[in-house]
């Protein structure tokens, strides 16, 4: 476990995200030199963090590996030096899929070409078929189910016809996977139907301007200048059985492509959304040195609605550590206008909802599009004042409102990735699980070696509204540090068991200084409501 790489990586991370480093004149002047060179160095902390990210992942791979995304069903590539080609126990057309979460999981995942060559047909450890897709990207999907907390399966890919017992399917511009529905408009490339089998309800407000998932353009800051798409292109691109998928295309105001996948796998009670926005600069160039880019135009936003149908449904949204529901808990003073969420936000009342997980951009407007102050608001009166009752959230992906630090625009190429769940009672450790399995995708590696233990490493027993967090070797290499989090509003109590070749005997209550503080028996672990605890295991 190489310490100091994990703690350089984050130092590059923390330095990027600190807002403060940027230029002064980034927007009155942003074809200045010292404007683009401290961009460049600003940029350097990104990317220099996810390529030790990438660095971190290979060297935790057992052999020459590929990390699947989940969500995106792209892959990464990771090569490991320490793979040994002359090792003949595992062959070539062998996988590992490893689950390094604290719960079981069953979704979709995709095996990269290069790893899928040997056919299109799978089989687990027991030799049983698992479902499986060739899609149109030469990538191999399939479904994974019940992999264990924190363990390990191996799947063999060989020749033969891909296996699917439940097909979803696509018809016209509804895709239907026999656990929930969902229809596109082909007139505004939204989604106005959105069901669940077992519920008579429409998830989507029918009656909305704009549906889910719809494009909404705002140059400057009068609300109604906002601009949608049009020209709606639909087309399908894959056709099942294992995965649906619908690409809507439109031409969107401020942008050289606009695309929208809607996507829908066998077994899945979600549905994905992938936006990928070919954006262009500010349509009006500042003058350099005059201030002209901040005084006189070139702001602008862009948002994706979300306008769902659940009546007198609430709105809550997570949170480090908790969860928290706009204007009841909000302190006096909080900006309303647009607020931040970690990985999801539902909408529900006592009886159903939807749960919809945003894993590329964190800033929302709810109930309405307020997000339009530009400039230093120095004025208390101008500032929204309540957030009404509402069902409808925006997803605010990306402005130049900022005077100072940030680029005078933004372009290129970027994607943005969503999911609903629409679901019965709220929970919120099943919203917290779905979304952080959608954004901690499940590793698939090539096989190498014996065959792993499926048995979990360790698993948390007694309640499942608690996850752990994080589980990694501590710095001094003797121990484990396990934090642990409570996702629901009550006390709970819960165990940790140990069934892999760690087997700890002591346990200890810490803190990230990884001390030990109090000895406290494994299965006997009291959690406060959304409380937090550290500890480290010998």
């Amino acid at each position: 476990y190489p310490t100091p790489e994990f703690e350089e990586a984050w130092k590059k991370i923390l330095l990027y995200t600190e807002h403060t480093w940027g230029a002064w004149q980034s927007v009155s002047d942003p074809e200045h030199p010292m404007t683009k060179e401290q961009w460049a160095v600003k940029q350097s902390y990104a990317l220099d963090a996810d390529a030790r990210s990438r660095q971190l992942l290979e060297k935790a791979a057992v052999s020459t590996a590929t990390v699947s995304s989940v969500t995106d069903m792209k892959s990464v590539n990771v090569k490991s030096n320490d793979w040994d080609a002359s090792d003949t126990t595992a062959t070539s057309h062998q996988i590992d899929i490893y689950n390094t979460t604290s719960w079981a999981r069953t979704e979709a995942v995709t095996i990269p070409a290069e790893l899928s060559r040997a056919g299109d047909r799978i089989v687990d450890m027991q030799n049983n078929p698992v479902p499986s897709q060739r899609m149109s990207d030469g990538t191999l999907a399939i479904i994974v189910s019940e992999i264990p907390a924190y363990s390990c399966r191996r799947y063999t890919v060989e020749s033969g016809r891909a296996y699917c017992d439940v097909p979803v399917s696509v018809r016209g511009t509804v895709l239907d996977n026999g656990i929930i529905t969902v229809r596109v408009d082909s007139a505004t490339g939204t989604i106005t139907e959105l069901r669940l089998k077992t519920d008579p309800v429409n998830f989507a407000h029918a009656k909305a301007d704009s549906g889910l998932n719809g494009f909404l353009y705002l140059p400057g800051d009068k609300i109604a200048d906002v601009r949608m798409d049009s020209h709606v292109r639909i087309t399908v691109k894959e056709n099942g059985p294992l995965v649906a998928s619908l690409v809507i295309a439109s031409d969107a105001p401020s942008c050289n492509s606009f695309t929208r996948e809607v996507r829908l796998a066998s077994g899945c009670g979600y549905v994905e959304l992938i936006n990928t926005i070919d954006k262009q600069r500010a349509a009006i160039s500042p003058t350099p040195g005059d201030g002209a880019f901040a005084q006189k135009g070139g702001k602008e936003s862009l948002n994706f609605s979300f306008p769902f149908n659940v009546a007198d449904g609430r709105v809550v949204l997570d949170i480090p550590l908790g969860v928290m529901e706009p204007e009841k808990d909000q302190m006096p003073g909080a900006c309303k206008n647009w607020l931040t969420l970690g990985r999801w936000a539902d909408v529900s009342n006592q009886m159903y909802g939807v749960t919809w997980a945003s894993l590329d951009a964190p800033l929302v407007e709810v109930g309405k599009l307020s997000a339009n102050l530009i400039g230093s608001q120095t004025d208390p009166s101008v500032w929204r004042k309540t957030i009404e009752p509402t069902q409808t959230l925006y997803s605010w992906v990306m402005n130049n409102h900022w005077g100072t630090n940030f680029r005078a625009y933004q372009d290129g190429v970027v994607t943005f990735r969503y999911a609903l769940k629409p679901h019965g009672k709220f929970a919120a450790a099943d919203a917290s699980k779905f979304a952080t399995a959608l954004s901690q995708p499940l590793i698939i590696a090539r096989a190498q070696g014996e065959v792993k233990s499926t048995a979990s490493l360790m698993t948390v027993a007694g309640a499942p509204s608690v996850v752990v967090t994080a589980l990694k070797p501590s710095d001094d290499r003797r121990g484990v540090m396990i934090t642990l989090f409570n996702t629901s509003a009550k006390k709970e109590t819960v165990g940790l068991d140990w069934s892999g070749a760690f087997r700890p005997t002591q346990l200890w209550k810490s803190s990230t200084s990884e001390k030990k503080a109090v000895r406290i028996d494994a299965h006997d672990i009291v959690l406060d409501p959304y409380g937090l605890i550290i500890l480290r295991a010998e």
